[in-house]
């Protein structure tokens, strides 16, 4: 009689992909298309606190414990952030992109994308720049910035607008002054900056606009250090989709480890060294 021999790394692997479909079924949010090493090494934390021996076992008791499948979002998806998070590409976006944006949109409503925003810093980072440079101008042009994200739990806290000091380190004194309030060893940012953003669910897997937005097209958008944790062919579709919600002289921007697309090349132009900030050609 001839044996079957069962290869362990396929059974692992068709075990985590059941896991990987349920949280897809459960959350619509499809972890299959993230790098497997990323995934496997959060994974593993889950599976030690759980003390879980594999992925199979993990599978069974997450269906059993509705409070882990958010857990488990919740170490899957990545929330590394604080304000003013690269100070090269905020002085670039200060000093060269939003007052072009700015005077080149001013007859209708300047429109920012912050996807993958985690807890606001970087959408509200946006909103500070643009407060200070409207300041000083006597027509204040319209202002529409989105942040989007999978992590519900932090677009409340984004929401919320409620900062450890650790996320408020790299703002200038001047800046913390003006926008926030310190009580108890938190900042809370004024509502003259709050009242520039909003805050929506999103997948950027999706090729898709936030619906949240109204909008389909935008004249910035910023992407930073997302699409890192997908595979390389999901990469370029969502870096297709983006360029194709960009205006003509609109700007992406891309996070330093994000691999360089070849289409950038052809589509747009760099406008300063050492950052990844694109003009849309």
């Amino acid at each position: 009689m001839k044996t079957v021999s069962i290869n362990k790394g396929d059974v692992m692997a068709e075990n985590l992909k059941d896991l990987l479909d349920y949280i897809k079924d459960q959350r619509a949010i499809d972890f299959n298309a993230y790098r497997p090493n990323t995934i496997r090494r959060r994974l593993d934390l889950r599976l030690s606190a759980t003390r879980m021996p594999d992925y199979a076992s993990y599978n069974k008791y997450i269906r059993e414990n509705p409070d882990e499948l958010e857990a488990l979002i919740d170490a899957l998806t990545i929330k590394v952030s604080y304000f003013f998070r690269n100070p090269l590409v905020f002085e670039a976006l200060q000093d060269i992109v939003l007052p072009e944006l700015l005077d080149t949109f001013k007859d209708g409503i300047l429109r920012v994308w912050c996807a993958g925003c985690a807890r606001g810093e970087e959408a509200y980072s946006i909103a500070i720049l643009i407060r200070e440079i409207v300041s000083k101008q006597v027509l204040c042009p319209k202002v529409f910035i989105i942040g989007t994200d999978i992590d519900r739990e932090a677009l409340e806290n984004a929401k919320k607008a409620v900062y450890k000091a650790d996320s408020v380190l790299e703002v200038k004194k001047g800046y913390l002054d003006r926008y926030f309030d310190a009580k108890d060893g938190f900042y809370l940012l004024k509502e003259e900056i709050t009242s520039l953003a909003t805050f929506a669910y999103h997948d950027v897997t999706t090729l898709t606009t936030p619906k949240e937005g109204i909008f389909s097209d935008y004249h910035l958008i910023l992407c930073r250090n997302v699409l890192i944790y997908f595979n390389r062919e999901l990469s370029e579709k969502i870096f297709n989709g983006f360029s194709g919600f960009i205006l003509r002289n609109g700007y992406l921007i891309l996070g330093e480890a994000e691999t360089f697309m070849p289409q950038l090349t052809k589509d747009y132009e760099r406008i300063m060294r050492g950052t990844k900030i694109f003009r849309k050609k």
